[in-house]
């Protein structure tokens, strides 16, 4: 699952040597730094380990409040900042002398399934062995992220998979729709409602189209899951600075879905043609707009407008990004029409 390149891996934890826990974003990352979000500090929170509680930084997961979470950083822990020269932003880089522990999806889930320690470490294990027989993908390309990860305890935590490798991914998801009854469905599609109006400026119904499309969620014995794509090794075809980002602006546009295929990872990527002619790549940070759209699809789309210069390939293009604390509270996808 890694390499001596791909060491730190999407939806991987770092633990930093004052206790702050970070989720790894990206499989490429500068040298010396870790690119990562924080997500748990020690503090008064309903997560505990080991006597040491902890609160979550990001409770919705909203642009907004990580601009907010980045100026808390920036004050407490200026040295995890980091200028970026790549994507031309400031954001956590994590310099490797600070990380304290570094947690790995696969190795965690692999002991979970061989000893779960706690009921809802059961209920992970009996999940991963379902979807695991339905799709036919072996157990040793799922993971495991988030609290259960970090062995952080909380009665109410939900369930973070991992699937390595794209075609894995796509498999284990119609088998994770398989277990899925109507009442599931019901209940997982009104919490993606919720979600998405919290996060985006759009209406009920716009929240709507996109929650009857998102599949990487469900719900298992009463317990909210989630499925996430990593890249296998073989998969990761960009290295760290081969593209260059500049942000040029805001836009707003209409865009056709031509490509899906990059849209399962994060941040998802799908390859658009643009009804103004300029944008090419969509790329969503937002886990839940994972596999979402797919080719034909017309969606509306507010984010930062970004120059890339593809200096592998020796070409110059534009794309929108959802997922940036420069647009937080104007950005948003909605999904127009589908084929």
């Amino acid at each position: 699952m890694r390499d001596e390149k791909h060491w730190y891996r999407d939806h991987d934890f770092l633990e930093t040597v004052d206790g702050w826990l970070f989720g790894v974003v990206s499989d490429t990352h500068p040298p010396g730094r870790v690119l990562a979000y924080p997500k748990y500090v020690p503090g008064e929170g309903v997560w505990s380990r080991e006597g040491v509680t902890y609160r979550r930084v990001l409770t919705a997961y909203t642009t907004r409040e990580l601009a907010q979470a980045l100026e808390m950083i920036r004050r407490l822990k200026p040295q995890y900042i980091y200028h970026d020269p790549v994507t031309d932003e400031d954001f956590t880089y994590i310099p490797v002398e600070n990380i304290r522990k570094h947690y790995r999806c696969d190795e965690r889930l692999q002991k979970i399934l061989r000893k779960p320690s706690n009921k809802l470490e059961e209920l992970c294990a009996k999940l991963v062995e379902r979807i695991s027989a339905g799709s036919r993908v072996d157990g040793m390309f799922f993971g495991v992220s988030g609290s259960l990860l970090l062995q952080l305890h909380n009665p109410a935590a939900d369930i973070d998979l991992i699937v390595y490798g794209g075609e894995n991914f796509m498999k284990a998801v119609n088998s994770s729709r398989q277990t899925q009854t109507p009442q599931d469905v019901k209940q997982t599609q009104n919490m993606l409602v919720k979600n998405y109006m919290t996060k985006y400026p759009i209406t009920a119904e716009d929240a709507e189209k996109l929650a009857t499309r998102c599949w990487t969620r469900g719900v298992f014995e009463g317990v909210f899951y989630s499925l996430h794509a990593v890249r296998l090794p073989e998969e990761i075809t960009a290295e760290y600075g081969t593209r260059l980002y500049k942000a040029v602006g805001v836009r707003k546009t209409t865009l056709r879905i031509v490509d899906a295929s990059e849209g399962v990872f994060t941040p998802a990527v799908y390859r658009v043609e643009d009804m103004a002619g300029e944008v090419e790549t969509l790329l969503c940070y937002d886990t839940t707009f994972a596999s979402l759209f797919r080719e034909g699809d017309v969606v509306e789309a507010v984010g930062k407008l970004e120059k890339v210069e593809d200096l592998a390939r020796g070409v110059t293009y534009y794309s929108l990004l959802v997922g940036s604390v420069k647009t937080a509270n104007i950005e948003y996808v909605k999904l127009l029409k589908t084929l």
